[in-house]
């Protein structure tokens, strides 16, 4: 709607829905985006080789990056890598106890 004082006169744009500034939304969203790569090869990588440790660096790097995703709203696409990696960190940790009682068991 038009100012009738003023025809040329529009009203400023919303403000944005972020209480933090574009430099730290900025800063975070690198963050999140290595922080979710580190994440999901840690993950990958407690499949095949020393899951208790990748295990824990997979899962604990995911429940780093999934809150920051949410309070600074940025990289939203990224959840699912994070959450990917927390499974595949559970599917390590499954894994290894399993073959670790096939191991003992079969001898």
């Amino acid at each position: 709607m038009q100012n009738q004082d003023n025809p040329g006169w529009a009203p400023p744009p919303p403000p944005d829905d972020s209480i933090f500034g574009s430099g730290t939304r900025e800063h975070y969203a690198g963050e999140i985006r290595k922080g979710s790569n580190k994440a999901l090869v840690y993950g990958i990588l407690s499949i095949f080789c020393c899951p208790p440790i990748f295990a824990y660096l997979a899962y604990t790097t995911a429940q780093e990056v999934l809150p920051n995703i949410d309070i600074y709203q940025v990289e939203e696409n990224r959840k699912g890598f994070a959450q990917a990696a927390k499974v595949l960190a559970v599917v390590g940790i499954v894994l290894w106890v399993i073959g670790t009682i096939a191991r003992f068991t079969l001898q």
